[in-house]
């Protein structure tokens, strides 16, 4: 183990996760993140059961707001074309958001080669 070798050669118990652990962690974490993320992203169902559509404007933290799946959803089944292209818009976004932080995982957990 890693971490009982840094420790074996006089290593601090916070030099050991400074520079042992961590590093070795951090391909896992940032994986974990990323896929919460695009989870978090893609979670339409459970919004529009609980959330619906919020109107208002929010004026604090803990203020109800309109998620952009939620408005994805509204303005998708609308009648009206430029609330539709709107969804379009928001649908975009929303892939994106994914690919941008898919991309940036990837790169952040690239072994580098020396």
């Amino acid at each position: 183990d890693m971490r009982w070798a840094a420790l074996g050669v006089g290593a601090s118990k916070s030099q050991t996760v400074v520079q042992v652990v961590l590093p070795a962690a951090l391909t896992s974490i940032i994986t974990g993140v990323t896929l919460a993320l695009a989870r978090a992203a893609g979670e339409t169902a459970p919004l529009i059961f609980t959330a619906l559509f919020s109107p208002f404007w929010p004026n604090g933290i803990m203020n109800p707001i309109a998620t952009l799946a939620v408005l994805v959803f509204n303005f998708a089944t609308l009648p009206f074309r430029p609330q539709q292209e709107l969804a379009w818009a928001a649908s975009l976004i929303l892939v994106l958001l994914v690919l941008i932080t898919s991309i940036t995982a990837r790169t952040v957990t690239r072994k580098k080669k020396y």
